[in-house]
């Protein structure tokens, strides 16, 4: 019975262990700003790609305002998925990438020189960038487009997500 108690308690710890460094690893993705007050614009369904994690299911929410976007998890996942803030101004690119076996996800790139107000914060030099998967990029892309964000419509094709980081 001992031994029974000791591999439930081992196994616990573990997982504990393991939930709070899944949860360390997607901090690292996450990008706050100072947002503007703006009103909901349009919002997408969708679920993330970031170096980190990725999810399936719905998970996440793009959500489109007047000053920028900002992705985030639903209410179940938001303890995972990282909030990723950016005005418009700040976005490089929105472009298309997929992994092998995966959905089609909008990678969003930050400028260089734009300043982030990082919580957890991502390596220094490392460029700031996180994907939605959605099925629904072909309506994302315009509206981003509409606000002055560079859109490239090529899919990139690679086989990890580190390279989209490179």
């Amino acid at each position: 019975m001992a031994l029974v108690i000791g591999l439930v308690a081992a196994l616990v710890v573990l997982s504990a262990g393991a939930i709070v460094m899944w949860k360390q690893l997607a901090a690292t993705n996450v990008r706050r700003i100072e947002p503007p007050a703006g009103e909901l614009k349009d919002l997408f369904w969708g679920d993330v790609m970031s170096r980190h994690v990725i999810t399936s299911g719905s998970m996440a929410r793009l959500e489109i305002f007047d000053w920028g976007i900002r992705l985030r998890g639903v209410v179940i996942s938001r303890w995972i998925v990282p909030t990723w803030e950016a005005r418009y101004d700040e976005l490089a690119t929105a472009g298309l990438a997929t992994l092998p076996h995966s959905r089609i996800a909008i990678w969003l790139r930050i400028k260089d020189e734009a300043p982030v107000l990082v919580e957890g914060g991502r390596p220094p030099g490392t460029p700031a960038g996180i994907g939605f998967l959605c099925d629904r990029y072909t309506q994302v892309l315009p509206v981003l487009e509409k606000h002055g964000v560079q859109v490239d419509r090529a899919v990139t094709k690679v086989r990890k997500v580190e390279e989209l980081y490179q």
